[in-house]
């Protein structure tokens, strides 16, 4: 059976009321920016900019998504294992979400530098901090630290790289699968454990779950595709050698 993860998409009058919120808060921003009589008081007015924004860009993101195929399993050598390579697709959600951490780390760097020019160094202080938060994730990613990744399957495990971590199990630890509707999730038997390294630092860092190795699947993908997926797991797990004891 397979598990239900994700809401579903607001309908047409959740989007007009969203997209009406989210014009109406531009416009008072818009407004209060016009009026304001300093580059520090137009920066603070700017803030109602960014937010509605931010609201409309969240209803495209929530907007429904089309069945697609998953990009083609490349051949690859993993750590001199020979691998299949699975992409990760950026859907529109990721890329969404770049955008929103961008103008809301780019409000803070503005914020603080034009707060310290005009009202006091404090403002610099207090908006540094959210200022590299934000643009962290977007840096990250352009630098390759925090990227989509993919999952490698290989004849003695499988890899999962996805938002700065990279976790992987046995295939002869392989518990149970378990498809979940935007995943897979993979829980190991016994005693055994996935192993994990993180390839951001701590305040960028994705939260994995605690105990088994997650696979996202495309939210663009076929009806279907984290059964199949499951199986192919199921698979390879059944004809990989179990660990004794």
């Amino acid at each position: 059976m397979v598990q239900l993860t994700s809401p579903d998409s607001p309908g047409p009058v959740g989007r007009f009321l969203g997209v009406l919120l989210g014009l109406g808060v531009v416009a008072v921003g818009v407004a209060l920016v016009r009026d304001s009589e300093t580059a520090f008081g137009a920066t603070g007015a700017s803030m109602f900019v960014v937010l509605g924004a931010i609201v409309l860009l969240s209803f495209v993101a929530l907007r429904p998504v089309s069945a697609r195929p998953a990009p083609a399993a490349q051949q690859v050598t993993w750590e001199g294992e020979p691998a299949q390579f699975h992409p990760h697709r950026a859907d529109r959600r990721r890329i969404v979400g770049m955008i929103v951490l961008t103008l809301l780390g780019g409000w803070f760097a503005v914020m603080g530098v034009v707060g310290a020019v005009e009202e006091t160094w404090l403002w610099a202080v207090l908006a540094a901090v959210p200022a590299v938060y934000f643009l962290g994730f977007p840096v990250l990613g352009a630098l390759g630290r925090f990227r989509v990744g993919g999952w490698w399957l290989t004849p003695t495990r499988v890899v999962v790289e996805h938002h700065g971590v990279r976790s992987e199990l046995s295939l002869g630890d392989v518990g149970t699968v378990t498809p979940w509707s935007r995943s897979v999730h993979v829980a190991p038997s016994g005693s055994a454990t996935t192993s994990r390294r993180s390839l951001t630092p701590m305040p960028w860092r994705a939260r994995p779950h605690p105990v088994d190795l997650v696979i996202p699947v495309d939210a663009g993908a076929a009806p279907g595709a984290s059964e199949d997926l499951a199986a192919l797991l199921r698979g390879a797990a059944r004809s990989a050698p179990r660990r004794s004891g």
